[in-house]
């Protein structure tokens, strides 16, 4: 149970950091002169599948589906993470997270 805990709070300070990250980068952008700003977005997937394996790939697929509709390119995104959990015997929920630039 201890272990669920820490996994999901690194997790959220991953998201976290993920979205603090590019307001860094556009005020620092804005200092120089010429220089595009990029968009950037951080899209999570959740999913719930009988292995692992099949739960990390629906959530990041639904995180991929996500940035889709908003625009992004697959070519434009990078998986930060992908996480499962054990909530029973052949039962598993996945998380997933991308970075998305453009």
């Amino acid at each position: 149970m201890t272990s669920m805990l820490i996994r999901g709070g690194a997790a959220v300070v991953l998201a976290g950091l993920a979205v603090l990250a590019p307001t860094v980068a556009h005020a620092d952008s804005g200092a120089q002169t010429g220089v595009s700003v990029q968009e950037t977005r951080v899209f999570t997937g959740w999913a719930y599948e009988n292995s692992p394996k099949e739960a990390k790939r629906e959530a990041e697929k639904r995180a991929r589906q996500n940035a889709l509709i908003s625009g992004f390119l697959n070519e434009q995104c990078v998986l930060l993470y992908a996480n499962s959990t054990r909530l029973a015997p052949g039962y598993y929920a996945g998380d997933a997270a991308i970075n998305c630039t453009r």
